[in-house]
């Protein structure tokens, strides 16, 4: 806990900064993609949890595209690359579905607001996962 409150800190200092800009910049799109689809689905009167699986299956796809080559700049291969993104991601949308579900069906949170919460706190682990194993290679920059 104490190292991710120090790794924090020093976030906000030089390059990491500028990265985690284009994390949430890239992020904030995959994210639109995936309420977006989310929306349609449910204005098709298909459930919220479908509607929120398949969305964020789709906003996986469009950030892995933007996360690899804005965010973290990568020049691994995308067979190594995507197999990592893959894995965690899969990671990411059971938590995602967990969290979703735990706040609008347990909680009873509005569908938006859950999702919005949940959205976040997706989001946290999935920058710390991605720069940590997904992206870590030696040749990625930082900006």
């Amino acid at each position: 806990m104490i190292s991710a409150v120090k790794y924090l800190i020093n976030m906000f200092k030089g390059k990491i900064l500028i990265q985690f800009i284009r994390f949430a910049l890239s992020g904030g799109l995959a994210t639109a993609s995936h309420w977006l689809v989310m929306a349609l689905m449910i204005n098709a009167d298909i459930s919220s949890i479908t509607a929120t699986a398949v969305g964020a299956s789709i906003g996986a796809i469009v950030n892995y595209i933007l996360q690899y080559k804005i965010t973290f700049q990568s020049s691994t291969a995308h067979r190594s690359t995507l197999q990592r993104y893959i894995a965690v991601c899969t990671l990411l949308w059971i938590a995602n579905l967990l969290f979703f579900s735990i706040l609008h069906h347990i909680i009873l949170l509005s569908t938006m607001y859950a999702q919005g919460i949940t959205s976040f706190v997706v989001a946290l682990m999935s920058y710390f996962l991605y720069k940590r194993i997904v992206f870590n290679d030696p040749k990625s920059q930082p900006v």
